[in-house]
């Protein structure tokens, strides 16, 4: 029983969904097509071959050390019959079988390190699967246990060599004096560089939390002659052909991202010679090096590649620290968590020269498929020599990276090598990054209608106008301020909404080059604390209330240092560049180091006559729907809406703890509701109690069909609640049904749904009550060392706006944000405290009805523009 090494570690380790590009087993997984198998040939073949490399039945045990599982564990042949398939049954069912064997996990607890089957085709044809997880099995491994298997399959009498094993190596090399030294000395000169390892490529990360891994290859083959054309390129440069590979890899990637510097994972398969026959082993062997990549330093790409082969020579020379420990050491000193998600592996230099002998393209034909994932890697880029030619393979995670840019930076790769065989003047080509294929930050895009309603809302022209869509939340903890402006530095870098500059008369919004954190400091460590939380205090209301000046992005952080290192952060985000979930998101990152997952949703690809057609459906739903609404709140305001021309806003909150939560989340799912749908449907039956009438209408935000993560996509709907029909259950249960349905004709947007009840209400604002729905917003960790202590959003026309959110701890928070010229801040406690006797009656599992009468008697004058209702006692 031995520790796992610290590559093994982290492969599997990263097996766990609970990391950024996690939740996938390292495992290369490969397809190889022939004629005329003998099954049992290979069979037996197969069970010598894994009785001399054992590592083929590792075991990780559960407290995280490798065994070998002993030899009943061997794998076996698997075979699949499809002889008797047609053609088109024949394509779906060796597709399915590719699609589950990619993303498969090998069980390694019972010691599944490797799995094998054949696929029996028409015609005498076969098809050989074979995935090994990387754990047990690294790449360069892969093709010693091919060459063994052909092998003792092409001669049966043939036998392998006792070897040593894995372990034996392992051993020798925890043993060993000298390596020991140099990797303590190794470690130190890493150690030093930490502030210097560039950041990780700006990709333009887009992972979705509803769906797991997705893993495709993006392949093409070069010719023999453009194998040969390419390796002379190399040697007139006096380099090896991996680095001049490594070059022009790095200056397409580098365009594609728009980053002068930035950082590649780089593996290394050299294995220290501390045993006999250390090339034959079949183990994990790998290491990694961390190469910068600066395409400021190099007047032309021949220069480039010069500059990246002289630090690949460097940097071996300090291999003995781990590129795994390095890794960890980077986190360590940015206080959060470092990817490096682009690999660049070359297998050009082969002592052989190919990838396989001709040995095992007898054996078993063509390797006509070959995929690999990695936990943290997003883009694994390999090349080898293969068949006399160049297989370029690029494996890719397509729930992390936008199919098409990664496509075309792939496409943009493979044109640069055919440049270079055509001109080999192309290594005298300028490096200069180009504009990232991700960003067009030159290219103007129009606002949407829910961000130009926003601008309009900024003027006092409209009742309850005069204010900005923004939100503000304050946090308080002890943390390094140095930490949050390097987190905040890189943040803005990568994000376009941080950049984004909106103009008010073009109606046009663009992403600025230049990235300028809006982040203030004031020290407040010379005053006491009484005096420092006092000052905090003059300037919160000014700072929540204040319009942001759109010559700049529409945002800030200001950071106030009080004694003892406490910290107060202010933010505040105007919602024409981001919306409530991703400045949750943002916030995260921010404070903790995490990336959130936010779900990416597919970008919209109707041609316009399309979405002219789907609109004029949608908007045919909605007037039916909405059709017989005259009044959509009349609640106790303290004025007619339509006379108020401006206010300020206040927020009244109360926590739920987190197991009457889930109890209530038990008795909604028994009625079929969804957690955001109980909620909600008890919050319209307390708004129902206090409405003039029975009917009332609200606004729901909610994400379109087609959105962007970190923008401002939001709209809304319109929701109707009736508490004189029907039971509280069913009333509940089309309440759902509606929202749903509504998600499916968004076409019709919330600035024409406000249209469309303008002209039924005759007069604004329309949809003065908001709710929205937060229980899918990323949080702070319970642990983490910010905390949220205070917050407030403003809508322009909206005179209460109901949040609903879960707390790090699992309770549940109900947050009221209302205008306090609208509505009695009295009115707003009394609808907390009815919501909290909701929850109370819906606390048993087999009760899913309210009883209004237990809520705040209200007098029938105060449910009609009174300006101080009048409550009574519940009966009892």
């Amino acid at each position: 029983m031995r520790e796992l090494t610290a590559m093994q570690a982290a492969n599997w380790f990263g097996r766990g969904a609970d990391v950024a590009l996690g939740g996938v087993s390292a495992h290369l997984y490969a397809e190889f097509d022939g004629h005329a198998l003998d099954l049992q040939r290979l069979s037996a073949a197969l069970e010598q071959v894994c009785l001399t490399h054992s590592m083929l039945r590792l075991q990780v045990t559960a407290d995280g050390m490798q065994v070998i599982a002993p030899s009943d564990r061997t794998p076996r042949l698997e075979v699949d019959d499809f002889t008797a398939m047609h053609a088109p049954d024949l394509e779906r069912a060796l597709l399915n079988k590719r699609i589950h064997w990619t993303h498969q996990k090998l069980d390694l607890t019972i010691g599944q390190a490797s799995r094998f089957s054949v696929t029996l085709l028409p015609n005498d044809a076969f098809r050989l699967h074979i995935d090994t997880d990387m754990v047990a099995v690294d790449p360069s491994s892969f093709q010693r246990l091919m060459e063994d298997l052909a092998l003792v399959y092409e001669n049966k009498d043939a036998t392998i060599a006792p070897l040593p094993s894995f372990f034996d190596w392992y051993d020798k090399m925890q043993a060993d004096a000298q390596l020991k030294a140099r990797r303590d000395k190794d470690r130190s000169w890493w150690r030093e560089r930490l502030s210097q390892i560039a950041p990780a490529p700006s990709l333009p990360l887009q992972m979705s939390a509803s769906e797991g891994a997705c893993s495709h290859r993006l392949s093409t083959w070069l010719q023999p002659d453009e194998h040969q054309t390419l390796r002379r390129l190399a040697r007139e440069q006096r380099i090896t052909f991996s680095s001049m590979m490594l070059g022009l890899f790095a200056m397409v990637l580098g365009n594609a991202t728009g980053d002068r510097m930035f950082r590649l994972n780089v593996p290394l398969f050299w294995r220290q010679p501390l045993v006999n026959d250390v090339e034959r082993i079949v183990g994990d062997f790998v290491n990694l090096v961390i190469l910068d990549v600066d395409l400021t330093i190099a007047d032309d790409l021949g220069a480039l590649c010069q500059d990246l082969a002289s630090q690949m020579i460097e940097l071996l020379g300090h291999s003995a620290y781990s590129g795994v420990n390095l890794m960890r050491d980077l986190s360590r000193h940015h206080g959060s968590p470092q990817l490096s998600p682009v690999v660049f592996t070359a297998a050009l230099d082969l002592p052989d020269g190919d990838l396989f002998s001709p040995c095992v393209q007898r054996a078993f034909g063509t390797m006509s498929w070959a995929i690999s994932q990695g936990p943290q890697v997003a883009l694994d880029a390999q090349i080898a020599s293969f068949e006399g030619g160049i297989l370029i393979n690029w494996d890719v995670r397509l729930d992390a990276l936008p199919g098409e840019w990664v496509t075309k930076l792939f496409d943009s790769f493979v044109a640069l090598l055919k440049d270079a065989v055509d001109d080999q003047g192309v290594m005298a080509r300028p490096v200069k990054p180009a504009r990232a294929l991700s960003s067009s930050s030159e290219v103007e895009q129009p606002l949407t209608p829910m961000q130009r309603a926003y601008l309009f809302g900024r003027t006092a022209q409209l009742p309850l106008g005069g204010v900005a869509m923004q939100e503000f939340r304050e946090y308080r903890g002890v943390m390094d301020p140095a930490l949050l402006r390097s987190r905040l530095a890189e943040m803005v870098r990568r994000h376009k909404s941080l950049r984004t500059l909106i103009d008010a008369e073009k109606l046009v919004k663009v992403v600025n080059d230049l990235a300028l954190p809006n982040l203030q400091e004031i020290d407040l460590t010379e005053l006491s604390s009484q005096d420092a939380l006092k000052q905090v205090q003059e300037y919160r209301d000014i700072y929540s209330h204040s319009i942001f000046d759109l010559s700049r992005s529409p945002w800030n952080i200001t950071i106030y240092r009080l004694k003892n290192d406490l910290l107060i952060v202010f933010v505040r985000f105007d919602a024409l560049i981001l919306d409530g979930q991703s400045i949750s998101a943002l916030l995260v990152e921010l404070f903790e180091g995490r990336s959130p997952i936010l779900e990416s949703i597919q970008k919209d690809s109707s041609n316009p006559e399309d979405l002219a057609t789907l609109h004029k459906v949608d908007a045919a739903y909605w007037k039916a729907k909405l059709l017989g609404i005259s009044d959509t709140a009349q609640l106790p305001w303290s004025m007619p809406l339509a006379q108020l021309s401006t206010s300020r806003y206040e927020r009244q909150s109360i926590t739920i703890n987190r197991e009457v939560f889930k109890q209530l989340c038990r008795t909604g799912a028994k009625q079929g509701l969804f957690k955001n749908s109980t909620v909600m449907a008890l919050i319209l039956e307390v708004l129902g109690h206090w409405n003039a009438r029975k009917k009332l209408c609200v606004a729901i935000p909610v994400m379109p069909l087609y959105a962007e993560t970190f923008s401002s996509s939001s709209t809304f709907i319109a929701i109707g609640w009736d508490i004189g029909h029907d039971s509280f259950a069913n009333r509940a249960a089309r309440l759902q049904a509606d929202v749903l349905e509504g998600l499916n004709h968004l076409s019709f947007s919330g600035v024409d749904l406000t249209r469309l009840l303008f002209e039924n209400c005759g007069r604004s604002p329309v949809l003065p009550v908001v709710i929205t729905n937060g229980l899918s917003w990323p949080s702070l960790s319970e642990a983490g060392p910010m905390k949220l202590c205070n917050g407030l959003t403003q809508t322009p026309q909206v005179a209460i706006d109901i949040r609903f959110v879960a707390a790090p701890d699992g309770s549940l928070v109900f947050d009221i944000d209302y205008a306090r010229d609208a509505i009695a801040s009295a009115v707003i406690n009394g609808l907390l405290r009815d919501i909290q006797k909701a929850i109370k009656q819906l606390d048993e599992p087999t009760n899913f009805s309210i009883d209004t009468s237990e809520f705040t008697r209200i007098s029938n004058d105060s449910k009609s523009n009174c300006k101080y209702p009048i409550f009574n006692t519940p009966h009892t």
